[in-house]
């Protein structure tokens, strides 16, 4: 009996002892999946097309590019459709919408939002977080609608809407544009007005491709000015003074009169702004302030 009362305690004793274990690993468990809970709450759709412009495979299809987009550059890239804003401000309202849904990734809300409006036949690109703005200057950002605008006037929205994911996923692959991005910018091609070669940077140039270019100036240069050195070439020797004439009724007064002076003097302009911006040439981003207080970059237009 008294072995049997043991054997008992200690069962009991290290069942106890096991006790807070237990209750640690349920405990992890059940944070875990709350923490799973609140991440998939808070993701809003990517595409969202209250104007019913795409059937439901577009739309997934485009949603699924658009996820893939977003997670590759840590950019949410989002796109909206309305039927009206109600004569709203098309601007203020992109920014607003991107604020109020919660979109953005990281600490600085880095994404971009396209939006359309039927009735009022509007868009507006509206950017948010440093690096997001200053990718997508204003330059870039007339390249993006130029893309899209003739689709967008033909009616064909699936066109215009994967054109904006495609010029998305270019520019933010080719990252902050630097002074060394040529003017001839547009690896996206198409677009009326653009022209469709790819992008081309200014790199180092090839030693041997240096050398003839310089060789090929010397030449030049050579030949031009001894072209012009011909036509000078008009002394030769004389062994007499038959050539020259006396100049007749020179009274040999060589002095100068001073008459008069005017002095003219204008302004010389200097560039103003006022508007708020990022870096300048091509990779100039204006920017304002929304009504959350929230800093976006952006642009608007019709169709």
């Amino acid at each position: 009996m008294k072995k049997f009362l043991n054997i008992f305690c200690l069962v009991l004793f290290a069942s106890f002892a096991t006790l807070p274990l237990f209750a640690q690993t349920e405990s992890d468990g059940i944070v875990e999946v709350v923490q799973d809970d609140i991440a998939s709450s808070s993701s809003a759709s990517l595409v969202v097309d209250e104007a019913g412009l795409l059937s439901s495979s577009q739309a997934y299809a485009l949603e699924e590019n658009l996820k893939s987009i977003s997670s590759r550059y840590n950019c949410d890239v989002v796109l909206v459709t309305k039927s009206s804003i109600s004569g709203s401000n098309v601007t203020a309202y992109a920014d607003d919408y991107f604020d109020s849904n919660f979109y953005g990734q990281g600490s600085e809300k880095e994404g971009i939002l396209f939006l359309i409006t039927m009735a009022e036949r509007e868009w507006a690109i509206s950017t948010s977080g440093h690096d997001t703005i200053t990718i997508f200057s204003d330059w870039r950002q007339n390249q993006i609608s130029g893309k899209m605008m003739p689709y967008l006037k033909a009616g064909d929205y699936a066109g215009a809407f994967d054109a904006f994911a495609q010029s998305c996923e270019y520019y933010l692959s080719r990252g902050v544009p630097s002074e060394e991005t040529l003017s001839g910018e547009d690896g996206i091609g198409g677009g009326q007005g653009h022209s469709s070669g790819a992008e081309t940077e200014k790199g180092p140039l090839d030693p041997i491709w240096a050398g003839i270019s310089a060789l090929i100036g010397l030449i030049s240069s050579w030949l031009g000015s001894s072209a012009k050195r011909s036509k000078y070439r008009t002394v030769v020797e004389r062994t007499n003074a038959s050539g020259y004439e006396k100049l007749s009724g020179a009274t040999g007064n060589t002095a100068d009169r001073f008459i008069r002076t005017q002095t003219n003097r204008t302004l010389r302009p200097t560039e103003t702004s006022n508007r708020s911006s990022f870096s300048g040439g091509y990779s100039h981003s204006s920017t304002h302030i929304s009504s959350s207080g929230h800093t976006h970059g952006g642009s608007h237009g019709s169709f």
